[in-house]
């Protein structure tokens, strides 16, 4: 009988341990159904991404809580499609094939500094948006590299792997220790 409780609560046990697991797995990002959004994710409780945002997207955003917008476009900001939202909205024009550590290091110290919860995007949502949160989660969630860059590659996300294969790169060769010890310089 003694046995049997043994192996009843062992059983118990790993089963619980095994779908808190999965619940963490699973929170590591949450998509959010929209209609309008095809690509919108919680990404913790206080960070989500998305693409380019319509203008009933942003108005969607501002009544959902969200109180900055992050914008990693190059051409084009969110002045407009924001217009009649208390949004805050920054504006951080990054070229993909020439992100750099520099331009991470400046993205995660407007991402800290931000009233949040905040969004950030890109056109796609997949490329600039996604290696800033693939940094995000290294540098300050202290992910492994190797854990962010298989998020980063998720299909979900639609990265453009053939297209921006320096992403990967940049992730890759990432010198974690000096941006971390740059952050704390200016905070």
């Amino acid at each position: 009988m003694n046995k049997l409780i043994i192996v009843f609560t062992l059983f118990v046990s790993f089963g619980y341990a095994q779908n808190t697991n999965d619940r963490e797995k699973q929170d590591d990002n949450i998509e959010i159904k929209s209609k309008n959004f095809d690509n919108l994710y919680r990404i913790n409780d206080s960070i989500y991404r998305s693409e380019q945002p319509s203008k009933k997207g942003f108005i969607e955003l501002d009544t959902s809580g969200i109180k900055t917008i992050v914008n990693l476009r190059r051409l084009r900001n969110d002045i407009k499609k924001a217009k009649g939202t208390d949004l805050q909205l920054e504006h951080i024009p990054l070229a993909t094939k020439q992100i750099t550590e520099q331009d991470i290091l400046e993205v995660i110290q407007h991402i800290d500094n931000a009233e949040k919860p905040l969004l950030i995007h890109c056109w796609h949502g997949s490329d600039r948006t996604g290696v800033m949160v693939a940094a995000y989660r290294i540098v300050i969630e202290n992910w492994s590299k190797e854990k962010a860059i298989k998020e980063f590659r998720n299909k979900k996300f639609g990265y453009h792997e053939n297209k921006y294969p320096n992403l990967l790169y940049l992730l890759e060769h990432l010198n974690v220790e000096d941006i971390k010890k740059q952050l704390k310089t200016t905070n």
